[in-house]
């Protein structure tokens, strides 16, 4: 017959041993979800402000991902300021990504920002089903929101069935990214959880949704800071930020001038950096300048084309010309 201390002495050894067996898995993982607060739709849309790194995908010379650089770009923009980091099928190259490249790119994001800034998950142009499995993803891993593409070749119903099948997969807050006509974002704002979108307009049109949706959606610009400018007076609080990739501490300029009012200093940071800067820009010439700057590689999956070492001459004469550059030391 077994004693009561025998019962209690196996009873203690099985939750050691539970725990340890816990341990152990956890230690397997490359990555366990963060133990933290879940960010509300509402709670996002009030915190969803400032410049967004919208990281682009770098790969390393043999065509693999370069978490490396990722993660330092993450953590740079981070420390300089920057409170928002985002995934977007455009500037995250979807095209070329496996669903599982996605699936690790979005665990790296949450991870590499750890909760020291709010995340934007994003779908690409997928059916149903799979942004459904996207979203419950995000969310397991910490995420803060989900940016939901507007699927191609669907029309208006299709698209409203489609957001309210991912809201409904999911307790995130959900970003409408796309061009939907003013009547089907209107639609699309009468799901609770549908709190942002990503402008994707003529100026005409995002005025309209503003008159229209201002209030109940945190509406914000991708792209150029002088379309950012156009939007202050109807309440824009967000944009993504090309410069918070390569020199975070110098997109902050730009946001701390918007912050203190002072549109000169707004306006003189667009004409000097932005319209050079875009003037140039594509995925080679963007990952080209994360090599200059020391953060990650310059290559493309081909067929992109890559920036040979002779146009990363003409780069680095760019950038002298704009007296910025990598740190030295």
């Amino acid at each position: 017959m077994k004693t009561a201390t025998s019962r209690a002495t196996r009873r203690t050894f099985l939750q050691s041993a539970t725990g340890l067996g816990a341990l152990s898995l956890g230690s397997l993982r490359s990555f366990a979800p963060q133990a933290r607060k879940l960010t509300t739709p509402a709670d996002f849309k009030q915190r969803l402000r400032g410049p967004i790194l919208s990281f682009p995908t770098a790969y390393t010379a043999d065509f693999k991902l370069d978490f490396a650089g990722m993660r330092k770009m993450i953590d740079a923009a981070v420390r300089a300021g920057v409170g928002v980091v985002a995934m977007t099928a455009g500037n995250s190259m979807y095209a070329t990504l496996t669903y599982d490249e996605i699936k690790s790119l979005t665990r790296m994001m949450v991870e590499g920002t750890a909760g020291r800034a709010l995340t934007i998950a994003a779908t690409g142009p997928w059916w149903t089903g799979q942004s459904e499995d996207y979203a419950r993803f995000a969310e397991s891993l910490g995420a803060d929101a989900v940016q939901v593409l507007m699927a191609p070749r669907a029309d208006e119903d299709s698209h409203v069935a489609h957001y309210r099948a991912v809201a409904a997969a999911t307790r995130l807050g959900i970003v409408v990214h796309g061009a939907p006509s003013l009547a089907l974002a209107k639609r699309l704002a009468g799901i609770d959880s549908v709190v942002a979108m990503k402008a994707e307009f003529p100026v005409e049109t995002t005025v309209g949704l503003y008159e229209e949706l201002g209030d109940r959606l945190n509406i914000f610009q991708g792209g150029q800071k002088s379309h950012f400018l156009a939007y202050q007076p109807y309440g824009m609080k967000a944009y993504f930020s090309a410069f918070s990739t390569f020199a975070p501490e110098l997109a902050m300029t730009f946001w701390k001038a918007v912050q203190a009012g002072d549109l000169q200093a707004a306006r003189d940071f667009v004409l000097k950096y932005d319209v050079p800067f875009f003037e140039r820009w594509s995925h080679a010439f963007w990952r080209a300048t994360l090599e200059h700057f020391g953060v990650a590689q310059r290559y493309l999956r081909p067929p992109e084309h890559s920036f040979t070492d002779k146009e990363m001459g003409g780069l680095r004469d760019f950038y002298r010309g704009l007296g910025i550059g990598p740190k030295q030391g």
